[in-house]
């Protein structure tokens, strides 16, 4: 019996595996260990099965050619680690549940002896990209990749434009809708006044990401410790259980008003679907037709200029405010804010930015991000705007509030009659469709940052186990709340009121981040930027405390 033999035999059940490449998880809450092992006719080891994940549960067959090196701790059965041969891409190729097998040696060696001729005959963009990677310098900016002629609008579109659209879900209507209703058309000052606001906290959001390429709860661990970056998730996620918990409501308000059948009857079967699809399958192709379906919201548009509303009244509404300190109005103000500057796209557009490959250098880059988010904001609070425009014109003119979204698509009739109901109905769907998925997965960056759990939906669920139970927990959470059977529009409502009093705790947060050197490696936070988080704390403090002092006096 040779040496590597006697080396491959003794592997025992309970040793953890590590892979030479690629993501086996071993970074995880779980880790990937050899359930058994399989013995031939000789009694030397064939092959090794190999076990990640105790609910996301992967199995693997590993030939035993392909073990590299086994180390066993002396005088602990079952304890050691074994390192296997494996590629990165092999890896990531393997499917999110069942059993499989690795092929053995000689195939792996043939099947990457085969690519890399094919990639030296007709080099791909992904290879040529990779040797640029390999061949450029380990500096504080290490990947320079050139930026190609003529770089179109659309591939700068990117983490900053989905969180400025995904903004305005299901929830986010219907506030600006009662705003609209309520209010008139008295806080457009305040939504004007939001939109550099929002462009100053995204902005820094995506600069953190870009310039450090982590998340914000693992900066925050990293840098001030454990309890600051708990604390913060803390906060993300009280509001996040809050607005995944509406957005279900609202998905089943819309299904309501296609179906006359009560909300309550779809609430499972949504929650049921968007778990599988964000878990299991690939979330990018389903968020292409949940956003189209969410540009029904452009309707408002429309309706805001065939309602034919006093536009003098509308400018000057816009540009000079108008202060009222009656409790509904306050709480609209706070509910308003809290839609437009939430937290969780705090925690999504740092990830965001991390994830998203722009061309260019560092410098170009960053510039690239301040184009993508200045374009979401805007375009977002575009629609917010006239959401407040053609209610005010339409319900708030004839004195009518909104008790539940059949009001809410009234304000439509002027532009679609009949079918306005119909059209509302599948804007909200889109808008929660797309939200859920988002809320549950900066629930999840912000809650396994913090422990040093990977993160990404990227990664199958057997890979970060840690990652899609904590999205599991929050989903079932905000399932359980949503089924209190609370009013929805109470629910949509104050769920962003809840919001807006946590959202400036995380501001606070990019202020010292933003201007930490050693965070922000020399890029701190320009004084612009850091000024307009300043403006956004101030008001949004202030908001809350009116609220507040409303609730505690009784108005």
């Amino acid at each position: 019996m040779s040496e590597e033999q006697r080396r491959k035999n003794k592997i025992k059940a309970g040793m953890e595996v590590e892979a030479a490449q690629g993501d086996l998880g071993k970074k995880d809450i779980s880790k990937p260990k050899v359930k058994s092992v399989i013995h031939d006719s000789k009694g030397d080891v064939k092959k090794l099965v190999v076990q990640k994940g105790s609910i996301f549960r992967k199995e693997l067959e590993i030939p035993a050619d392909r073990v590299q090196q086994v180390e066993q701790k002396s005088g602990y059965k079952g304890q050691g680690k074994v390192v296997v041969d494996s590629d990165e891409k092999e890896l990531e190729a393997l499917k999110a549940e069942g059993k499989e097998q690795l092929v053995d040696e000689k195939d792996f060696e043939r099947e990457q002896g085969l690519l890399d001729e094919v990639e030296e005959v007709l080099p791909t963009a992904e290879g040529l990209r990779g040797k640029e990677i390999r061949s450029a310098s380990h500096g504080s900016d290490p990947v320079k990749e050139p930026l190609p002629h003529g770089v179109g609008w659309l591939r700068m579109l990117g983490p900053g434009f989905l969180a400025g659209m995904a903004g305005n879900d299901s929830s986010a209507v219907a506030t600006y809708a009662i705003d609209g209703a309520q209010n008139g058309f008295g806080h457009l000052w305040l939504l004007l006044l939001s939109t550099p606001m929002y462009q100053a906290v995204q902005y820094a959001c995506a600069k953190l990401g870009q310039v450090t390429q982590k998340g914000l709860a693992e900066i925050l661990r990293e840098h001030y410790g454990r309890w600051v970056a708990g604390f913060a998730a803390l906060v993300l996620v009280i509001a996040n259980l809050a607005l995944i918990a509406a957005d279900l409501v609202a998905i089943g308000s819309g299904l309501e008003l296609l179906t006359h059948l009560s909300w309550v009857w779809f609430v499972i079967p949504v929650a049921a679907v968007l778990w599988y699809v964000t878990v299991y399958s690939n979330f990018e192709v389903f968020k292409k037709i949940f956003l189209l379906m969410s540009l029904a919201f452009v309707v408002y548009i429309v309706t805001a200029i065939l309602a034919k509303p006093n536009w003098s009244g509308v400018l000057f509404a816009t540009f000079v405010p108008h202060l009222d300190f009656g409790f509904a109005s306050i709480s609209s103000a706070v509910a308003l804010l809290g839609a437009t500057i939430s937290p969780y796209n705090i925690f999504w557009q740092v990830q965001g930015e991390k994830e998203e490959k722009r061309p260019g250098n560092r410098k170009q880059r960053i510039r690239f991000a301040a184009l993508d988010v200045g374009i979401g904001v805007v375009s977002g609070n575009l629609i917010a705007y006239f959401i407040i425009v053609s209610t005010a014109a339409t319900l708030f003119t004839h004195h009518k509030s909104i008790m539940s979204a059949a009001d809410a698509a009234q304000a439509l009739t002027p532009v679609l009659g009949p079918f306005a109901a119909y059209l509302f109905a599948i804007g909200l769907i889109g808008a929660g469709l797309v939200a859920i998925p988002v809320l549950l997965a900066s629930t999840s960056y912000a809650v396994a940052g913090t422990f040093g759990w990977p993160v990404g939906l990227a990664k199958k669920p057997w890979q970060n186990e840690g990652f899609y139970l904590i999205l599991t927990a929050a989903l079932v959470v905000s399932l359980i709340v949503a089924l209190l059977r609370l009013d929805p529009i109470t629910l949509l409502f104050w769920a962003n009121i809840l919001s807006g009093i946590l959202a400036p705790i995380l501001v606070v947060y990019l202020i010292v981040l933003g201007n930490n050197r050693r965070v922000m490696h020399g890029q701190r936070l320009s004084w612009l930027t850091t000024n307009g988080l300043i403006l956004t704390v101030v008001v949004m403090v202030a908001a809350a405390i009116l609220l507040f002092y409303g609730l505690a006096t009784g108005r």
